[in-house]
C-alpha cells in the first residue's frame, strides 16, 4: 500500500514538473524564458490552483503585449487552460517580396523591424502601414501586404514581406472650374499634381494622393490672394474613368478682386524720402499697368528695393512694411515706417555639412561676423547657397540677444554630388552623337566642379576636362581650368580635316542675378591636314598653327526660363582677338545676341524676337574659314546646316559678317490645360556675306516662313520644325526639316 502510494505520488510530481502547473493551467512552449520571466508580465499570479475565465484572459492579454512574446495559443481542454508559447527571436534576414516598383532600400529604410533585433507582432504591423503608405505615395491605393517568418537557426528567424502591388492609380486629366481670371494653363504651372495624357509624351502623371491635392489647393488660394482675391475659396473632386485613371478637378470659386483707391507712403524725413522717392513712382506706375488689382508681388518687390536702399544709405534704424487700409469709401496702400535696432552677427554656426567644408559655406555668403543683420542679406545668402548643385535645402535661423545676434544656418547636404553620365544626343545641325561624362559638383567638400567629357557626332570627337573653382575670399567670381583635345571631320564642308588639342583660362564674374562679366585666354595646336580638294580656300588652310586666343564676354538675362524662355529679355557681347605677333592664325571676331519675349497677361502665350549679328576679319591675310561664320540649320532655319553662302568648286566659304533676325509667336499646342507640347510660327531672315575667298560678296537677304512643335521636358524642349524657304539663291541648300533636342532656337 505504501508502496502504491509513494508511485503515485512520484506520477503526479513528474507530470507537475513536466506541465509546470496542471490543475486549471498549462503553460507550454517555453526554452529561454521561465515562469518568473512570464510574471513580470502580467498581475495575475502564475502559480494559482484555479483560475477564472477572466483573469485568464487577462493573463493572455498582458503576455501578448509583451515584447518577449511573438505569440501565443489558447486551448481549453480537459478542465486546463492551455497556454502554448511561442517565445519572441531575433531577426537574422529581412526579405522584401513581389515589389517591382519600390526599391529594397526605402522600404527597409522606414520599417521599424531591422535585422538583429527581436521579432515583434505591433512592429510588424506598424509595418505593414507604413508600406502600405509609401505605397500609397506613389498611387497605389489597393497595395496587400503578408508577413511570413522562416526558421534560421534556434533563436533567430528571417522575416519576409510579401507585397501585391496591384495596379497604380493615376491623374490622366486635371481641370479647373470657375478659373475666369487665370487660364489652365497658368494655374497648372502653380501646382505639383500633372496630368498622363497621351500627348504628354514626357510626362508621367501624378499619382492619386489626396495629401498632394490639399497642397494644390492651398497654393492655388495664396495665389489668388497674392493677386487681390482675398475671398477665394477652392475645393477638388476626384472622378474615376477607367483602369485606375482618374479626372482631377479643382473648383474655384474667386470672388471680388481688390481693386486700390490710393498708395500712400507715411515719411517725415527729407533724407529718408530722396532715398525711396524713385522707387515709389515706380511702384505707382507698376499698380497702372496692372490696371491697379492689388498685387503681393509688386509689393514685396517694393519693400525689398526701399529696405536694401536704406541700409546702402547707412539708415539700418528704419525698415518700412505694407498695411491695407480697408472701408466703405476707399481701399488704400500704405506703407508706414517702423523703428528698429540695428542687430549685428555675432557668430555663424554651421550644421549639416558632412562633406561640405565651413569654408566653403561661408564663401557664399553675403555677411559675416560683425556685419549688420538684415533680411536681405539673409534671403540672398539663402539663395545663393541653392543655386549649388550639392545643396538640397537651407534654412537660416538667428539668435538674438542685446542687439547681437549669433546666425545658424541648417544645411541638407546632397552627399552624391559625383555620377557618370552617358547618353545619346541629337542635333539639327550635326545628327545623332553619344557623349560619356563623369563629374563632381563639390570635389573633396569644397564647392569646385571637376567634369571630363567624351563626346562624338558626324562631324567631331571631342575629349574635354574642366575644372571649376570658386575663390572661397569671394562668392561671386569662379575660375575655370580647361584642357582638350578635338578631332573635326570638315571635308563635306570645308574641305579638309583638323586636329586641336589645347588649354584654356577664364575667370567668371557674376555682377548681379542678371549681369555676367568673363574674361580667358587660350591656346591650341591646330593641325590642318587631308585636303579634299586643290583650291585656295583649301590650301590656304593646310599645315600646322599655335593659336592664342584672349576672348571677353557680357551675358544679361532676366528670362524667366532658361532652358524655354517665353518672358524677358537675353543680350550678349563677345568678343574675341588672335594677335598676329604671336599666334600663327591672327584674327578677331565680334558678335552680338539679342533675344526678347513678351508673355501675355495670365496666359502661356508669348512673342519673340531673336537677333544675332557677327563681324569677323583676318589681321594678316585673309580669314580662315574656320573663323569664319556659317549660315543655315539651327540658326536659319528653312536652309541647310551651312547651306546659306558662297562656295567654291562645291567647298563652303562661309562669310566675314552675317546677321539673323526671327520674329514669331508661341503658346501652347491644342489642350490649353495640361499639355506639353508648345508651338511656334515665325518668320526669319538674314544674310551673309564678305568672304575673303569669293568675288561673290553681295548682302542679299535670305528669309523663310516656319512653324515649329516644342516638347517640353525636364531636359529642355525637343524641336521639330518645319520651315519653307521664301527668298533664296540659287547656290544655296534647303532643308525645310529640323530636328534638335535641349533647344528651339
Amino acid at each position: 500500500m505504501i508502496s502504491k502510494l509513494i508511485n503515485f505520488l512520484i506520477i503526479l510530481l513528474s507530470l507537475i514538473s513536466f506541465n509546470l502547473y496542471a490543475n486549471n493551467l498549462v503553460i507550454k512552449g517555453l526554452s529561454k524564458l521561465t515562469i518568473d520571466d512570464l510574471q513580470t508580465q502580467t498581475s495575475i499570479k502564475l502559480n494559482k490552483n484555479i483560475y477564472t475565465e477572466d483573469e485568464i484572459n487577462l493573463i493572455i492579454k498582458d503576455l501578448y503585449t509583451s515584447d518577449l512574446i511573438f505569440d501565443i495559443k489558447y486551448i481549453n481542454e480537459n478542465n486546463n487552460f492551455n497556454l502554448i508559447i511561442e517565445e519572441n527571436k531575433l531577426i537574422e534576414n529581412i526579405f522584401i517580396n513581389g515589389n517591382t516598383r519600390i526599391d529594397d532600400d526605402l522600404i527597409l529604410k522606414n520599417i521599424i523591424s531591422k535585422n538583429s533585433k527581436l521579432v515583434n507582432k505591433n512592429s510588424i504591423r506598424e509595418d505593414i502601414n507604413i508600406i502600405k503608405n509609401i505605397y500609397l505615395m506613389k498611387g497605389f491605393n489597393y497595395v496587400n501586404v503578408i508577413v511570413s517568418t522562416e526558421k534560421f537557426s534556434d533563436d533567430r528567424i528571417n522575416l519576409i514581406f510579401d507585397i501585391t502591388e496591384n495596379t497604380q492609380s493615376k491623374i490622366d486629366r486635371i481641370k479647373f472650374k470657375g478659373n475666369d481670371t487665370f487660364s489652365n494653363r497658368y494655374l497648372l504651372s502653380l501646382i505639383n499634381s500633372k496630368a498622363s495624357n497621351f500627348y504628354n509624351i514626357f510626362s508621367a502623371g501624378s499619382n492619386l494622393n489626396i495629401d498632394n491635392f490639399d497642397f494644390d489647393v492651398n497654393k492655388i488660394k495664396t495665389f489668388y490672394k497674392q493677386k487681390g482675391f482675398f475671398d477665394v475659396d477652392v475645393n477638388f473632386t476626384i472622378n474615376e474613368n477607367i483602369s485606375n485613371k482618374y479626372t482631377l478637378i479643382f473648383y474655384i470659386n474667386e470672388g471680388d478682386r481688390l481693386i486700390l483707391d490710393d498708395f500712400i507712403i507715411d515719411i517725415s524725413d527729407t533724407n529718408l524720402s530722396n532715398i525711396i522717392s524713385n522707387d515709389f513712382k515706380n511702384l505707382k506706375r507698376n499698380f497702372s499697368k496692372n490696371n491697379f488689382y492689388y498685387d503681393q508681388f509688386i509689393v514685396d518687390d517694393f519693400l525689398a528695393k526701399i529696405n536694401k536702399s536704406l541700409i546702402d544709405n547707412n539708415q539700418f534704424n528704419t525698415s518700412f512694411y505694407a498695411n491695407l487700409e480697408l472701408n466703405k469709401e476707399t481701399k488704400k496702400l500704405v506703407f508706414k515706417q517702423d523703428s528698429i535696432k540695428p542687430i549685428i552677427v555675432n557668430k555663424i554656426n554651421i550644421f549639416g555639412n558632412e562633406i561640405t567644408k565651413d569654408k566653403t559655406i561661408r564663401s557664399k555668403l553675403s555677411f559675416e561676423p560683425g556685419d549688420y543683420l538684415n533680411s536681405n542679406s539673409i534671403n540672398s545668402s539663402k539663395n545663393n547657397l541653392l543655386k549649388f548643385k550639392y545643396i538640397n535645402k537651407v534654412d537660416i535661423k538667428t539668435e538674438t540677444i542685446n542687439d547681437i545676434s549669433n546666425v545658424n544656418i541648417i544645411i541638407d547636404e546632397n552627399k552624391k554630388t559625383g555620377q557618370f553620365l552617358a547618353g545619346g544626343t541629337f542635333s539639327g545641325d550635326l545628327g545623332p552623337g553619344v557623349t560619356f561624362a563623369i563629374n563632381d559638383n563639390n570635389i573633396f567638400g569644397t564647392g569646385n566642379i571637376v567634369d571630363a567629357k567624351i563626346s562624338a557626332n558626324q562631324e567631331n570627337i571631342l575629349f574635354n576636362s574642366t575644372f571649376t573653382q570658386y575663390p572661397t575670399s569671394a562668392n561671386n567670381i569662379k575660375n575655370k581650368y580647361s584642357i582638350f583635345n578635338i578631332e573635326t571631320d570638315l571635308s563635306n564642308s570645308f574641305g579638309f580635316k583638323k586636329d586641336e588639342y589645347g588649354f584654356s583660362y577664364s575667370i567668371n564674374f557674376e555682377y548681379n542675378k542678371m549681369l555676367d562679366i568673363k574674361s580667358g585666354i587660350s591656346y591650341k595646336n591646330s593641325e590642318r591636314h587631308s585636303p579634299k580638294k586643290s583650291v585656295e580656300s583649301i590650301s590656304d588652310n593646310i599645315g600646322e598653327y599655335d593659336i592664342y586666343a584672349l576672348n571677353f564676354s557680357i551675358i544679361q538675362n532676366n528670362t524667366n526660363d532658361f532652358l524655354y524662355p517665353t518672358d524677358g529679355k537675353s543680350n550678349s557681347i563677345y568678343f574675341e582677338y588672335s594677335p598676329k605677333d604671336i599666334s600663327d592664325d591672327s584674327f578677331y571676331k565680334f558678335i552680338l545676341k539679342s533675344d526678347i519675349y513678351r508673355q501675355f497677361k495670365n496666359s502661356n502665350r508669348f512673342l519673340f524676337l531673336s537677333n544675332d549679328l557677327g563681324f569677323a576679319d583676318s589681321l594678316e591675310g585673309k580669314l580662315s574659314t574656320v573663323n569664319a561664320f556659317s549660315l543655315g540649320g539651327l540658326n536659319f532655319k528653312g536652309f541647310d546646316y551651312r547651306g546659306v553662302g558662297p562656295k567654291q568648286d562645291n567647298i563652303y566659304l562661309g562669310g566675314n559678317n552675317f546677321f539673323s533676325t526671327t520674329i514669331g509667336y508661341g503658346g501652347s499646342f491644342l489642350f490649353d490645360d495640361n499639355d506639353n507640347i508648345n508651338t511656334k510660327i515665325f518668320y526669319s531672315m538674314g544674310s551673309i556675306w564678305n568672304s575673303d575667298y569669293s568675288n561673290q560678296n553681295e548682302f542679299e537677304v535670305r528669309t523663310s516662313l516656319g512653324l515649329s512643335f516644342d516638347i517640353l521636358t525636364l531636359v529642355g524642349p525637343i524641336s521639330l520644325s518645319y520651315a519653307i524657304p521664301i527668298e533664296k539663291n540659287n547656290n544655296d541648300v534647303t532643308n525645310e526639316f529640323n530636328f534638335s533636342i535641349g533647344t528651339s532656337f
